[in-house]
């Protein structure tokens, strides 16, 4: 059953959602799991928190309003892929005029950065500077444009991923040796999904020229590297007795596996929905509240697809 309100209500939500929060799932979990990840460190894992700490929210608050900037650039560059590929219209179809989201991108970027400053955080200000350096600026204009080179374009997608895990890391303690080891799993298992999420619009890509790694190296290496990691994510997951990678990583296994012998869009969905959810729920039983955040951002994300453009979006099905 799908909920719809009048067009006329949602409509305003435009300008809300030019920012893409059904993207701010990963950005939630890969921050927090990187919060987590220092205790796991301190061999103090997280469960079942239920106070409330005022710097986290806040934090992953700012966290977000930067990402959403970021997500705004990448629209403003890729207006005519997106056209082909029939996916965030909002910019591309100038439901919003491109120049308003460039001025409203630009705004929040700063905004973000003044709570970092006023907040005396300065190391977790100049992993956020790199975070919108890498994935706002390098990985859209040119002359770098990594976005249309396959492998440093994947390697900027998940150099972005590891500096929310730091920038997480950071809002819990210290920096150290430690946050590099733990990441490793987590590196893998984002490497894994990254690498899928660019098989989808193979066909536009190719089209527009955009020379992805799939589009480069095939879909059959991106899928065998995807198993790959995955692999690996559970391998480390265990090495460094991480939990909250670990579990993920064996749920997601079956799925991986049936890919090898069904590459079919539904299987690569699979792939990409599930193991994002998998780590969710787990940050879940550390964090409760949590899960109302996810909860509220997915349900409230479908009453705005389905009342403004009649899509069923967000969704778990892969059919």
């Amino acid at each position: 059953m799908k909920l719809k309100v009048p067009e006329r209500l949602v409509k305003p939500l435009d300008y809300l959602f030019i920012f893409r929060p059904t993207l701010f799932f990963p950005v939630w979990i890969i921050t927090l799991a990187g919060y987590s990840a220092f205790f796991t460190s301190k061999n103090e894992t997280l469960w079942w928190v239920t106070n409330f700490n005022l710097k986290i929210v806040l934090n992953l608050l700012f966290v977000t309003v930067l990402s959403g900037a970021v997500f705004i650039f990448n629209q403003l560059k890729d207006i005519n892929t997106d056209k082909i590929n029939k996916k965030l219209f909002l910019v591309s179809e100038q439901y919003v005029n491109p120049e308003t989201a460039s001025k409203i991108a630009i705004i929040s970027l700063i905004i973000s950065y003044i709570y970092f400053i006023i907040t005396f955080q300065f190391i977790a200000l100049v992993i956020l500077i790199l975070f919108g350096a890498l994935w706002g600026y390098f990985y859209n204009f040119e002359p770098f444009r990594l976005k249309d080179r396959p492998i440093l374009g994947f390697f900027a997608n998940i150099g972005g991923s590891l500096l929310l895990f730091v920038a997480g890391w950071s809002t819990a303690g210290a920096l150290n040796f430690d946050t590099l080891l733990f990441s490793v799993p987590y590196v893998f298992a984002l490497s894994s999904v990254t690498l899928l999420t660019m098989l989808p619009d193979y066909n536009g890509d190719a089209i527009s020229g955009k020379n992805t790694f799939p589009v480069k190296y095939g879909k059959s290496i991106t899928i065998y590297l995807s198993v790959i990691f995955v692999f690996l994510a559970l391998i480390f997951g265990i090495y460094v007795d991480d939990p909250v990678i670990s579990l993920p990583s064996l749920l997601s296994i079956p799925l991986f596996v049936i890919l090898l012998f069904k590459n079919n869009l539904p299987s690569i969905f699979r792939c990409i929905r599930y193991p994002i959810l998998f780590l969710g729920l787990t940050l879940c039983v550390q964090f409760p509240y949590f899960f109302i955040l996810l909860a509220l951002n997915y349900y409230l994300s479908r009453i705005y697809y389905t009342s403004r453009f009649n899509l069923d979006y967000p969704t778990f099905k892969v059919d």
